[in-house]
Formats: C-alpha cells, sequence, structure tokens
C-alpha cells in the first residue's frame, strides 16, 4: 500500500511538473486577465541616478541596491512590493499590463499631506531582467524655500533566484 500511494504521489507530481512546464512556454496567456511575466518572490531593484533638479546630495550615475519582496498571486495583474531596506519607500504598488510593463507606485513613508513624496518606474522585460526608467519627487527646503525636488533614474528588477 505505502508504495502504491508513493508511486500515485510521484506520478502526480510528474504530471504537474509538465503541466508548469507547458504553461510557462506559452507565448500568451490564456486570459487576458492573467499575466506571466512577473512571479512573487525575492527581487533586487536597483536604481542609477542620472539627473536631478535639487542637486544637493545628489551624485549622478550613483547606485542603490534594494531587496524586494514581491507578494501576490501567481498570475495577478497587481502585487506589491516591499523594499527591505528601505526607510523613505518601502510600500509599493505594482501593475502589470497586458503589454507585460510592470508599473510600480510608492509614497513616502512618515510624510503626509501635499508635501507628501512619490515615487514611479515602469519596466519592461529584457531577458532575465525588468529595466526602465523612473523618477520621485518630495519636498524640501532649498536656500531657505520649500521646493519640490525631482529625481530620474534607470531602473533595473531582477529576480534573485530562478
Amino acid at each position: 500500500m505505502k508504495r502504491r500511494i508513493v508511486g500515485v504521489l510521484g506520478a502526480v507530481g510528474v504530471a504537474a511538473a509538465v503541466l508548469l512546464a507547458g504553461h510557462r512556454g506559452q507565448a500568451q496567456p490564456e486570459s487576458p486577465d492573467i499575466q506571466t511575466v512577473l512571479a512573487p518572490g525575492l527581487y533586487v531593484f536597483q536604481l542609477r541616478l542620472d539627473r536631478a533638479t535639487c542637486t544637493e546630495g545628489f551624485t549622478s550615475g550613483y547606485v542603490t541596491s534594494f531587496f524586494a519582496a514581491i507578494d501576490g498571486t501567481p498570475g495577478s495583474r497587481a502585487m506589491d512590493m516591499r523594499l527591505l531596506n528601505s526607510a523613505f519607500w518601502p510600500e509599493w504598488t505594482l501593475a502589470i499590463g497586458t503589454d507585460g510593463t510592470i508599473t510600480g507606485v510608492s509614497h513616502q513613508a512618515g510624510v503626509t499631506g501635499p508635501e507628501r513624496g512619490e515615487n514611479t518606474f515602469e519596466v519592461s522585460h529584457d531577458g532575465r531582467k525588468f529595466v526602465g526608467r523612473g523618477s520621485r519627487s518630495w519636498t524640501q527646503t532649498v536656500n531657505g524655500q520649500r521646493t519640490r525636488c525631482r529625481v530620474f533614474y534607470d531602473a533595473l528588477l531582477r529576480r534573485l533566484y530562478e
């Protein structure tokens, strides 16, 4: 009896693997509501700054790396991303378009009202990674006046393991 159960479980596992492999190989999802480009998991999210409207503390070419946990239902067009090592932009909402483009939006932590900053990016699939552009804005004092500052960056999102 024990061998029969193990045999059945093994056959079920092989069947599941075949189904998953077939699903991954599909060029188009079966339903427009299902996406196949982004799965929940652990990722690295990197930003390379290239220009800013307020130059205090800004260095062109500077790269910042974040550990990103992406949570959600596989196939969903909406997911959440948490940057585990970001004090200012820890919570993100991700939207996956029908063309596979991923848009991320975050609001500055610890700030409310009209001075609260916003951070957005848009990336698309490029081999084993997602690349694109983004920008963030926030309010700070520059030369004694409250000023809305903006930084522009190249964005990279890559899964830590396959």
